[in-house]
């Protein structure tokens, strides 16, 4: 069944696409080439959300909408299908291009045959509504004349003037481009043509760089050395070349000027099956690795062929303990082919149920965490020690050091490690924030090096023993990935995800995991299965499908929007005497907070992140970005962008609603089955609270596996209970704030009787703050979670509040006084502050 959406634009501009029974909106306008602005395509980060204004749709996964938004018609793009025609607008101009997609037609300018088995081709881009941007190693989608078959290629070269683009395409026996190419194709042929997508392309680099290339792989990779020769690296870069005959070695000259323009570079091919003639090196890919390239870890590895040569480069990386390195890759996958969709939810109940014996006796001794960030992790590492093995499955690719994951939207903003959070993780992984530091993270007192405006006005600077861990997300995630390397009972399985639980009724237990990778199904027996999968888990809807119940839901609607962008800071700019600027909105006066903040200890990259709440329309350009950021507290965020480079695109992050989840209420709790972090409990992020409340709840688990069995079925109970402690905390001190502004959804039932008191109380705490060293130290002791609010209510504390709070008063009476009866201005008085 095909449905049409009409797709409208700000400024009226209309495109018509077909959408399929069994593609997104997105998908469908993607492979159109209709532009849609989109980022994680998980749902998460919220940056393709539409409105549909007529028609019938349903959506996947609406865990980035509030409530409130889907009664509006908002849909994200990337999660929703059709049941009818609908009509879909979008709060940008078709013209901005803002979701860089550049489609039309190019002409065939010529094709050079370079063995029997490639082709290289030429096209004249000079055609396009718009200029032409790649970077180096995406590839280009192109339509076969006279078909409606799109093929996918890598750009062959680096960008480069002119209207010439060049790809390398691999010819099949049987293919519909390479019949194409043998048997039709001319000079002046128009292509469909749809540029630049994928998110393998070379990053900013300054350690030593690996580039391997399996087959027609070679194109991207050339691209990639190309650029890095024109940049004028200085660091080696080596280039590892595989092919299954001699035949398919195609562009050696290419590589030969590349050698000979960069000294540092070098290159090897090698033949799997080789004619009698051949005098090079015999094997794969991986056989020209060594471990002399890649300085112990601390180098970058490109990837780009066949899904068995990349397989093989990971494991080969991990087993000789290089694990350290930050590898991208592009696998390739057949043309024409799609991933099996997921099995019915009745045949997975089916399968839990048929199989459900045989899984509980096989799933002794395994452990299986759903979901591969810190939490994840974390739970993994404590697993390790009551388990025999433990399988963590991540659906994203491998984590990298700087770059942020689609699954794991919110990475590419700001993230502190709080006090209570370094305190836990060091206790699991001794030493780890050591290598975080050393690893580029930041290390610093936060009242000296922060800069953090509260209640409307800047805090005084000063030490206050509050050390605090900030970097990229990804940073932090990385280094905890390279700990847990050093496992021998973890096993991590990336590009896997979770689509059903497998349920034993005899015993009411979660014994295993169905699990999907690459179109392929496997039944994973556990003992116990761990759900980290963020807020985003799909577990709560498994359980329902089940039919053993899904926990009820709390919910705090924010409508709130993360939007990040990165800018180059030039020497001169760089702070000296801070690390990091943060201006918390005032409320209920304001709705928008802001941080400036450098990624990592080299201070060559100032990040910048800014919230709206109830905002529905994010920032999606570098100019838009900047008008969204004079709408901050401080002026001096705006101010701060001036003159700097963008270096990033603008990440956006939706945050509708602050969720949790309370297993503890549920009837009947199945055995085997935890969940920790936002699978749990999802507190607004601006709190930063989120990494810390997920490392207590793991160390609240591994001090009940001390005297439980992993499958005992008091250790759930007792773990919830726990866990509902630290939510309570962190949900009661967040919400005290968030609870000011009068548009949240029910917020007079959720206020408690004694609100206007204890906002009145924190105001004047905040006052007291500016200035009072000893209190601002228990202030932030209490929101590191070392501390408990309760000591912000001692006796000497309120003393200093009220002391502050009287002296302030009698000095406006004063000042009011004055201005009435010593300016002469008898009987005309001015009314005194409330």
């Amino acid at each position: 069944m095909i449905n049409r959406a009409t797709i409208r634009y700000s400024d009226g501009s209309e495109r018509t696409i077909a959408v399929p029974a069994d593609e997104t909106v997105l998908e469908a306008a993607e492979s159109q080439g209709v532009p849609i602005v989109h980022e994680c395509l998980s749902g998460i980060c919220g940056t393709c959300v539409a409105r549909c204004t007529s028609g019938q749709y349903v959506i996947r996964t609406s865990v980035g909408l509030s409530g409130q938004e889907k009664s509006q018609r908002r849909i994200l793009a990337c999660q929703t299908r059709l049941s009818s025609d609908c009509v879909i607008e979008l709060d940008y101009p078709l013209g901005s291009n803002s979701a860089q997609l550049v489609s039309g037609e190019v002409s065939l300018e010529r094709i050079e045959r370079l063995s029997p088995h490639a082709a290289l081709v030429v096209l004249d881009v000079s055609r396009l509504p718009a200029p032409l941007d790649f970077k180096p190693g995406q590839f280009a989608q192109l339509r076969v004349p006279g078909t409606d078959q799109w093929r996918s290629y890598s750009f062959a070269h680096a960008p480069r003037s002119g209207n010439e683009v060049e790809f390398l395409v691999r010819m099949l026996p049987d293919g519909v481009m390479s019949d194409y190419l043998r048997q039709r194709a001319k000079p002046g042929d128009r292509l469909g043509f749809r540029a630049s997508r994928g998110s393998f392309f070379l990053r900013s680099a300054s350690r030593p760089v690996l580039l391997i290339a399996g087959g027609t792989g070679l194109s991207a990779i050339l691209a990639i050395a190309e650029q890095l020769v024109r940049n004028g690296a200085t660091q080696p870069i080596r280039i590892a070349y595989g092919v299954t005959t001699e035949e398919d070695l195609v562009l050696l000259p290419r590589l030969e000027q590349l050698a000979a323009n960069h000294a540092a570079l070098r290159w090897e091919c090698v033949v799997l099956r080789p004619s009698p003639q051949w005098r090079g090196r015999v094997g794969v890919a991986t056989d020209l690795l060594s471990k002399r390239d890649l300085a112990d870890g601390r180098a970058d590895v490109y990837a780009c062929g066949p899904p068995a040569m990349v397989d093989a480069v990971r494991t080969w990386l991990n087993a000789n303990g290089l694990a350290g390195v930050s590898l991208y890759y592009e696998k390739f996958v057949p043309s024409g082919t799609r991933l099996a969709s997921r099995a019915a939810p009745a045949a997975a109940a089916a399968l839990s149920a048929s199989v459900a014996s045989a899984a509980r006796e096989k799933g002794r001794g395994t452990a299986v965490v759903i979901g591969g960030s810190i939490a994840g992790m974390a739970a993994a590492k404590v697993l390790a020690a009551h388990c025999d093995r433990v399988i963590v499955l991540e659906k994203d690719r491998d984590h990298g050091r700087t770059d942020g994951r689609p699954g794991a939207a919110q990475g590419w903003h700001l993230h502190h490690l709080l006090m209570a959070g370094q305190r836990a993780l060091d206790s699991m992984f001794p030493g780890i924030i050591d290598d975080m530091v050393a690893a580029g993270a930041l290390r610093v007192d936060m009242g000296e090096q922060y800069r953090i405006m509260l209640a409307g006005s800047w805090k005084k600077a000063g030490r206050s023993g509050i050390e605090i861990v900030c970097a990229g997300r990804p940073l932090l995630e990385w280094c905890v990935r390279r700990r847990l390397d050093r496992e021998s009972r973890v096993e991590y399985r990336y590009e896997s995800e979770a689509t059903d639980l497998v349920f034993d009724a005899a015993s009411r237990s979660v014994v295993g995991v169905v699990v999907e990778r690459d179109g392929a199904r496997d039944l994973v027996p556990a003992a116990i299965v761990i759900d980290a999968a963020g807020k985003n888990s799909p577990v709560p809807e498994m359980l329902q499908r089940l039919g053993v119940g899904s926990p009820e839901v709390e919910e705090d609607c924010l409508n709130c929007f993360y939007s990040t962008m990165q800018h180059r800071v030039p020497p001169e700019r760089i702070w000296k005497d801070k690390v990091m600027v943060i201006c918390y909105a005032q409320r209920p006066q304001q709705r928008h907070y802001a941080a400036q903040y450098y990624t990592d200890s080299s201070r060559t990259t100032l990040s910048t992140s800014l919230v709206g709440y109830d905002c529905h329309k994010p920032p999606r350009n570098a100019e838009e970005f900047r008008e969204f950021a004079r709408l901050m507290p401080a002026l001096a965020i705006g101010n701060e962008l001036e003159g700097l480079e963008p270096c990033s695109p603008v990440y956006n992050f939706r945050y509708p609603e602050m969720r949790r989840l309370r297993y503890e209420r549920m009837p009947s709790l199945p055995a085997g089955l935890v969940a920790v972090g936002d699978a749990l409990c999802s507190a607004d992020p601006v709190s930063g609270a989120g990494m810390t409340k997920a490392l207590l709840e793991v160390a609240e688990l591994r001090s009940l596996l001390r005297d439980h069995r992993v499958n005992d079925r008091e250790l759930v109970r007792a773990y919830y209970a726990r866990a509902k402690r630290i939510a309570d905390r962190i949900w009661s001190v967040i919400r005290e704030q968030n609870l000011r502004y009068p548009w949240i959804l029910d917020v007079r039932r959720k206020r408690t009787f004694y609100f206007r008191l204890h906002t009145w109380y924190v105001d004047r705490l905040f006052e007291l703050i500016h200035d009072d060293a000893e209190t601002y130290r228990r202030y932030l002791e209490v929101t590191h979670f070392v501390q408990p609010p309760s000591s912000l209510m001692s006796p000497r504390v309120i003393a200093r509040v009220l002391s502050r709070w009287a002296r302030t008063r009698l000095a406006r009476e004063e000042t009011l006084i004055e201005r009435n009866f010593g300016n002469g201005r008898a009987g005309e008085f001015e009314a005194p502050p409330p």
